[in-house]
């Protein structure tokens, strides 16, 4: 069984997006489409764990800190 769907020409596509009829993506466009969201998560995580960074130093809750603190 071939799953493979040959995809829509652009035209077809734009008609369809227009009409409100969904229109089936090739497996290189959901495969590219499932890599960009993955690095958009990806990007919001670093910058998540780039913040809780910054707020631990800014309270003084910094494991470097607290190491340079006890010589």
């Amino acid at each position: 069984m071939n799953t493979k769907k040959e995809p829509l020409p652009a035209g077809t596509q734009d008609d369809a997006a227009n009409d409100g009829v969904a229109a089936e993506l090739s497996d290189e466009a959901i495969h590219n489409l499932t890599g960009f969201f993955d690095v958009l998560i990806q990007m919001d995580f670093a910058q998540k764990l780039k913040q809780r960074n910054e707020r631990s130093v800014e309270d003084g809750n910094d494991l470097s800190a607290a190491t340079n603190n006890t010589t």
